[in-house]
């Protein structure tokens, strides 16, 4: 009789011990961050980052999960390209600018989380062929609207070719990088300028400065044209 018993104990903490190991799976599954387009969460569940929080600038990220720590995922309104951008960054809508998928334009300031800042500019359009006049043509014009010599680096990647330059204007102070990115076949690019002002004397007020030449050069590679199946997915 105390055999029986015994075994029916033991029959019983066994089913408890599976049960709260389903259980405790069952709420890990539940807890871990799920992919939704910002649109499809109510406001006040949204994560509390920069991004998510200004209703303009979750129009275009792609998910409320960070695509990698510090990064959503911007969605370009033409549909033709995607990057990186940080959640603690906010565009500005009365500035931003479209004509249907052949341009855009838009400003974005951001905050990180070292309490450090800086100012990205997005200028897309289709009208450069990207052969050799027209990639002149595109560095010509972004170093006028920089007002700095510059000297362009060319890196070839996979999809894509980028051009980019670090500059430091001497009358405001501002430094940062000016870059040109196309994709290796066909017509279109993307200038992109990211910059900071030199408030703290403490710090480098260098673009070659470790933590911002990373950030600049890591929004910058992030670029990805997309065919338009692509974009539709």
């Amino acid at each position: 009789m105390f055999i029986k018993r015994k075994g029916i104990v033991a029959l019983l903490l066994s089913s408890l011990i599976l049960g709260g190991c389903q259980m405790s799976d069952k709420q890990s599954n539940e807890t871990k961050p799920v992919e939704q387009k910002p649109s499809e969460v109510a406001v006040e569940e949204l994560p509390n980052t920069r991004a998510l929080q200004d209703e303009f600038t979750r129009e275009m990220i792609k998910s409320t999960k960070e695509t990698e720590k510090g990064y959503y995922t911007l969605e370009s309104k033409t549909g033709v390209y995607e990057m990186l951008f940080p959640t603690g960054g906010e565009i500005d809508g009365i500035g931003y600018t479209r004509k249907d998928e052949s341009s855009e334009a838009f400003l974005a300031g951001i905050l990180y989380e070292d309490k450090s800042s800086a100012e990205l500019r997005i200028n897309y359009n289709t009208i450069l062929s990207n052969d050799e006049t027209d990639i002149e043509y595109a560095k010509r014009f972004l170093t006028k609207n920089i007002g700095e010599d510059m000297t362009f680096e060319r890196i070839d990647v996979k999809g894509k070719v980028m051009y980019i330059a670090p500059f430091k204007m001497k009358e405001t102070g501002s430094y940062g990088y000016g870059a040109y990115v196309h994709p290796d076949k066909g017509w279109r690019g993307l200038e992109i300028i990211y910059s900071t002002s030199c408030t703290d004397k403490t710090k480098p007020c260098d673009p070659q400065e470790e933590t911002f030449k990373k950030r600049a050069y890591k929004l910058i590679s992030s670029v990805k044209f997309l065919n338009k199946n692509e974009a539709k997915k």
